[in-house]
């Protein structure tokens, strides 16, 4: 969701545009990993931007129904995001995977993908790292932040469960705390039910399975993916045993990918800290809004010991979105210079698309003084305060 805003966003600065993706289209975690929740919002229904317009896109063609946030048809969404991409003129390329990046002076000269046995090297003035792991980051050398395991977040793989009855989460919520009393779940750091209405009444996206590892490490993954895999036949039996909601359920798909919340953010600038999420005032140069809360699905259990709703005035600083090693790479989503105990007030698809947008009209003016670029934020309608 941060690299498609901030193609989008860059094109629409000036600049000539070529988006790679490791993933055969557009959308990433949002299309490809059932996240399927435009989440993150940091006014009630309006983030202002790329956002708002891909929202309304998707209400023009029936994809999204609004529930607690707006659950979308990763069908739609995707055949949306690359009509959005293609109208706007930007340029891709689909199951490319980042293997090499130069780098000379302070400078990305270049970068070098995999596209199945064939080998592509694009050069550019300027790169924006949205990769989620910031592969690209670390590819060239540049400064990134893994935190320890007790500051990251569970992973997790999502699936989708058809033939559900009567379901109120509110109400369901109250129950699957009451039944957690009586009956032990199947994955033991799960103490919230997880679980939410898509675009069919019938149809919930499920999120309760869990594992800890990290997941920027290629054999830690793939064993956390298998894990994961082999949760969801018990988690499926627990529903349709304890709640008559369930009792009928059947699994309709499961995501091809891990849901990975943080792995690891770059060395920025700025960082976003906690102390921000407290400040009544906003850190300087903002160049976007956060989400209303930090925390959450932490290793031991939903809530991690720092969890809260934010009290101040926080947003996203300039800053935080420049790598401190080099002068025109800029990073995006969840791996932009935060502190890990309060990257949910910036993963989300709503906020991920936010930086993205920030870091697109940045990387097509040269990384050009703030009031430049709040200039042009301003002119594609970016929030810039609460």
């Amino acid at each position: 969701m941060a690299g498609f805003a901030a193609a989008l966003a860059a094109r629409r600065a000036g600049a000539s545009v070529l988006l790679l993706d490791k993933l055969p289209s557009a959308g990433g975690t949002a299309v490809y990993a059932i996240t399927a929740f435009l989440s993150g919002w940091p006014r009630p229904q309006k983030a202002g931007g790329i956002a708002d317009e891909l929202l309304k896109n998707l209400e023009a063609r029936g994809g999204v129904v609004w529930r607690n946030n707006a659950a979308f048809d990763e069908d739609i969404m995707q055949w949306t995001m690359l009509d959005m991409l293609h109208e706007s003129g930007v340029e891709t390329l689909f199951n490319a995977t980042v293997c090499k990046v130069d780098t000379c002076d302070r400078k990305v000269k270049s970068v070098t993908v995999m596209c199945g046995a064939e080998e592509f090297t694009f050069a550019a003035d300027n790169f924006v790292d949205a990769t989620g792991d910031a592969s690209f980051s670390v590819l060239a050398g540049a400064g990134t932040v893994t935190p320890p395991v007790e500051m990251s977040m569970t992973k997790t793989v999502m699936f989708k469960v058809r033939k559900v009855k009567n379901f109120d989460k509110l109400t369901f919520g109250e129950r699957f705390q009451e039944k957690l009393k009586t009956e032990k779940f199947p994955v033991a750091i799960q103490d919230r039910f997880m679980g939410t209405p898509l675009t069919c009444d019938d149809e919930l996206a499920i999120n309760l399975t869990a594992a800890v590892g990290d997941a920027a490490d290629p054999v830690q993954y793939n064993a956390m993916y298998e894990e994961l895999l082999r949760q969801i036949p018990g988690i499926v039996e627990y529903l349709k045993k304890n709640f008559t909601e369930f009792e009928d359920c059947c699994i309709s798909k499961i995501a091809p990918v891990m849901g990975v919340r943080y792995t690891r953010s770059i060395v920025g600038r700025r960082q976003l800290t906690l102390e921000d999420m407290h400040n009544p005032e906003p850190p300087p140069e903002v160049v976007a809004l956060c989400g209303n809360y930090y925390g959450g699905h932490y290793i031991n259990g939903f809530t991690s010991p720092w969890g809260s709703r934010m009290t101040g005035n926080p947003a996203i600083p300039y800053g935080a979105l420049r790598s401190a090693s080099f002068d025109n790479l800029l990073a995006a989503g969840r791996i932009i210079d935060v502190d890990p105990r309060v990257v949910s007030a910036i993963r989300l698809n709503v906020t991920c698309m936010l930086s993205g947008q920030a870091a697109g009209i940045a990387a097509a003016l040269n990384i050009p003084p703030y009031e430049k670029l709040r200039a042009e934020l301003l002119k594609q309608n970016c929030l810039l305060e609460k």
